[in-house]
């Protein structure tokens, strides 16, 4: 149970500034505190941190549109952001994350509208099987960041034009398409908005916590965030530095799927790049650490099972 909670909002739609703003608060975040961020972001398709955008988001279709794409610092897959969709963030010290206890909030504060929802799988939430939030999670030194989506009432026809969804992804679910696997909460609840989900978390979190007090991200240091901001609108780190690489491998795992291309010399990995929608992004960094120098025959025997698989795949 966190000590204290502080509750902060942001004040406009643009997916690089709520990022910056969101990293800023990560760097305050301390043990005993949970710091609840609620933002939204418009026409905005966010993919995590080892993603391919080329291979997960049809970049064209949404530049065409006049969207944004942003990559994100945590892992998973793509995301569909707009109006009809409010994030949270879930924010605290690495020693105080307590991932169940922030799905509770969330839980909760559906509850209040007469839904009943659960977790499923590695990383949503659903009513009746289908999903209306998608979360993802980052552990650095000293914090911790589990953030999510809430499909209030998204343009679902827009999300499946600019994502390219793997149907392997989809096949599991027994569902043929993305509009087919998620809901807005609004087609279940006619009352629910952004505005009144907000309203619900921020409920849930003043009854089920004695110490909850709310700020305003003005109150952050704004040099802070500028130079976050720069960081994650900077088209290098949107769609990742050009590396050409000889040989490429696909395959889904059941960790997400690894898009692998490799240089090899003499037998040895010279050069090697990782992409995948996988949860675990401290993972498959090692991975890469891991296999770069190896010989391609040999398959990596260590703690580290994405290593250990993509050593095998790439002997297929």
């Amino acid at each position: 149970m966190y000590d204290k909670v502080t509750v902060y909002e942001s004040n406009g739609y643009n997916p690089y500034r709520n990022l910056a703003i969101e990293a800023a608060l990560t760097d305050i975040a301390r043990d005993g505190e949970l710091i609840v961020y609620l933002w939204a972001n418009d026409n905005t398709v966010v993919i995590g941190k080892n993603q391919n955008a080329y291979l997960d988001v049809n970049v064209k279709k949404l530049y065409d549109e006049g969207g944004l794409l942003a990559r994100r610092p945590t892992g998973g897959g793509a995301v569909y952001h707009d109006k009809g969709n409010l994030n949270f963030s879930f924010i605290t010290g690495r020693k105080s994350y307590n991932v169940n206890e922030n799905n509770a909030v969330i839980v909760g504060a559906v509850s209040r509208f007469g839904l009943t929802a659960t977790v499923s799988g590695r990383n949503d939430i659903e009513i009746d099987g289908r999903k209306f939030s998608g979360n993802a999670y980052y552990k650095g030194k000293t914090a911790a960041l589990h953030h999510g989506t809430l499909l209030i009432s998204a343009d679902t026809a827009k999300m499946s034009e600019f994502l390219n969804v793997n149907p392997d992804k989809l096949k599991g679910k027994g569902v043929s398409s993305v509009r087919a696997r998620v809901v807005n909460l609004a087609e279940l609840h006619g009352q629910i908005t952004a505005n009144s989900m907000k309203n619900a978390i921020k409920r849930t979190l003043y009854e089920g916590y004695k110490e909850v007090s709310e700020k305003s991200v003005e109150s952050l240091d704004e040099a802070v965030i500028a130079e976050y901001e720069k960081q994650f609108s900077c088209e290098d780190y949107v769609f990742g530095k050009t590396v050409k690489l000889e040989n490429n491998k696909y395959k889904k795992f059941d960790w997400g799927y690894a898009d692998v291309h490799f240089t090899v010399s003499g037998g040895v990995i010279e050069g090697i790049e990782i992409y995948s929608d996988c949860l675990d992004t401290e993972c498959v960094d090692a991975a890469k650490t891991q296999l770069l120098g190896k010989k391609i025959v040999e398959n990596y025997l260590g703690d580290n099972r994405i290593a250990s698989d993509i050593a095998a795949l790439l002997n297929e």
